[in-house]
């Protein structure tokens, strides 16, 4: 797909956010080319409070389209006073992915009570886990959805771990790139 080819897309990441990466999958090099694993874009603010993710590999036109999305849902909650507390910026947040729920995906949680927010388990990771599998049925993008309207701004270090695992079918790993001719 290789989206960040795209000169548009990078230079708006480029103005918009910083950039970084980790390799936490398996995948080899050959030629220069990246051969197998998977990827998972993270938007986040600059504590790695997570505001939006996209699980695996999309085309230039959707990266775009999900990266205005966080920046002109952020100037919205700014404009909103929601980002003056931590309550109201994640319920701000909660209510956007709500919304893109209900009109993307036909799942109305309006009227849902969700976990989070407030309060929640001692063990977020086990809570982030069930609600994965909470509505069966739902792509990855609602996947996504669900997750951070139950959980806005969890913590990137307690998310990246089920988005590789339980969404995209990848194992973690700590194996060094394998470099092929």
């Amino acid at each position: 797909m290789n989206a960040l080819a795209k000169p548009e897309v990078g230079k708006y990441l480029n103005e918009h956010f910083a950039s970084s990466y980790q390799k936490v999958g398996t995948f080899t090099l050959a030629g220069g080319q990246k051969q197998g694993g998977n990827v998972a874009s993270y938007f986040s603010t600059p504590d790695g409070e997570v505001l939006h993710v996209i699980a695996g590999p999309v085309d230039a036109q959707t990266l775009l389209r999900e990266a205005r999305w966080v920046v002109e849902t952020w100037k919205l909650a700014q404009l909103q006073g929601a980002d003056k507390t931590l309550t109201k910026l994640k319920l701000f947040l909660r209510k956007v992915h709500v919304e893109r729920l209900r009109e993307e995906h036909n799942l109305d949680l309006r009227r849902t009570q969700l976990p989070g927010v407030t309060g929640g388990p001692a063990t977020p990771t086990i809570m982030l886990e069930r609600t994965v599998n909470w509505r069966p049925g739902l792509d990855n993008p609602g996947r996504i959805h669900l997750l951070l309207a139950c959980y806005p701004l969890v913590r990137i270090e307690q998310i990246y771990g089920l988005v590789f695992e339980r969404l995209l079918n990848q194992p973690l790993s700590t194996i060094p790139v394998v470099r092929r001719g």
